[in-house]
């Protein structure tokens, strides 16, 4: 079996493990029970088609924690630095997402290196929804 690629130690033009999910109505509706939020364009079709996903459940799908490839040690942890994120479409409750994550840039700023992934999310017809560029700093953890 292939050892583990460490998240912090990709290099640009890697990609990590794309993710599918499906945002059931249930699902949907665990989200907007959590985030307090019930607008009729969650919750059932409008005059602009089917229920849509929440963006914020979006948003946190897109993290690269969520890839099942991501993987960093004990006693390191990642930070963000910076995130910029454009909704393209909105995403159809039943539909199957597919998120995926490149590395698009490495650099180093005041002694320490910024990693920059960028996030995207297209639906089961390849209909684009999302794009995300995150920068992240990797910490350990200080020994004793």
């Amino acid at each position: 079996m292939p050892e583990k690629i460490r998240t912090d130690q990709l290099k640009v033009g890697d990609e990590m493990e794309p993710l599918e999910f499906v945002v059931t109505p249930e699902f949907n509706e665990n989200y907007l029970d959590a985030v307090e939020d019930h607008h009729p364009r969650y919750t059932r079709e409008t005059e602009f088609g089917p229920p849509v996903v929440h963006p914020a459940l979006l948003n946190n799908y897109s993290n690269s924690t969520r890839s099942p490839s991501f993987y960093l040690p004990p006693g390191v942890g990642g930070i963000m630095a910076a995130d910029e994120t454009e909704y393209i479409n909105p995403a159809r409750v039943g539909k199957t997402l597919r998120v995926s994550w490149k590395v698009v840039d490495r650099y180093e700023k005041r002694g320490r290196q910024y990693l920059v992934r960028e996030a995207s999310i297209v639906d089961e017809d390849g209909m684009e929804i999302l794009r995300r560029k995150t920068a992240l700093v990797f910490a350990s953890r200080q020994k004793e």
